[in-house]
């Protein structure tokens, strides 16, 4: 029990960090309009994928990942209920987390998870601070550690600007209405090493996020979906403080 429940928390440390530098809202401002697709119907037919793709062509791509941007652009603060899954492969059962998650512009976000432990994780721009019910110790990680090389190696790719993307992966549109892309990892970036695929799905606004999934190299899949997502919410300081609690 005592193993399982280290594992479930470097987990959610593992996907702290990740969605830290996806998700946190810093998308630069970029020309508005109407997004690539919305006044056509997706065609159909068996290569349905294939044939959107082609519709929209590299310049398309580029033009839809800068509008989605925009669209993102003025939100400044985030609450949203999420589930997080974590399919082993080597393991029949998967690992669900619940949880609430707090994020506010610049560059912080807070995830308090409820189910199956009580578990509270900070990352800001200058430390990673977590506490957990079982030892009620709060743990810090800053300076140099591995968390911040991964963290500034992959700000780039996840802190909005989603047209420098196309440097460092292949992006594919599986679907439209809502908005489903894919970005593979190519060259010599650091998420090659790790991950194999993230599939991001829209809201049908395409104003947030809705489920993010990422397939790693060695076959495991971790799913989080954000559920009674509020745009900017009214967010108390105190989200963002981790202390001890009083037993």
């Amino acid at each position: 029990m005592r193993q399982m429940r280290a594992e479930k928390k470097t987990f959610i440390l593992f996907l702290g960090i990740l969605v830290y530098v996806l998700i946190v809202p810093l998308y630069p401002g970029t020309a508005g309009g109407e997004l690539p697709g919305d006044t056509a119907a997706a065609p159909a037919g068996e290569n349905k994928e294939a044939k959107e793709e082609n519709e929209y062509g590299a310049s398309g791509i580029s033009r839809l990942l800068l509008q989605l941007g925009e669209k993102l652009s003025d939100i400044n603060s985030i609450k949203t209920d999420f589930v997080q899954e974590k399919h082993l492969a080597i393991f029949k059962n998967k690992i669900i987390i619940k949880g609430r998650m707090y994020l506010r512009k610049p560059g912080k976000i807070a995830w308090h998870v409820e189910e199956p432990i009580k578990y509270k994780l900070l990352i800001t721009d200058k430390v990673i601070r977590q506490w957990d019910e079982d030892t009620n110790e709060i743990n810090e990680i800053s300076g140099n550690s591995i968390f911040w090389n991964i963290i500034d190696q992959m700000t780039v790719w996840f802190s909005g600007n989603y047209i420098s993307l196309l440097e460092n992966y292949d992006v594919h549109i599986k679907k439209q209405r809502p908005y489903v892309l894919e970005f593979i990892p190519r060259g010599k970036s650091i998420a090659k090493k790790i991950i194999k695929s993230i599939t991001v799905t829209f809201r049908e606004d395409a104003r947030y996020l809705k489920q993010i999934e990422f397939r790693e190299i060695k076959g495991d899949t971790t799913v989080i979906i954000l559920e009674n997502t509020v745009l900017n919410a009214p967010l108390d300081d105190s989200f963002f403080r981790i202390n001890k609690s009083v037993r």
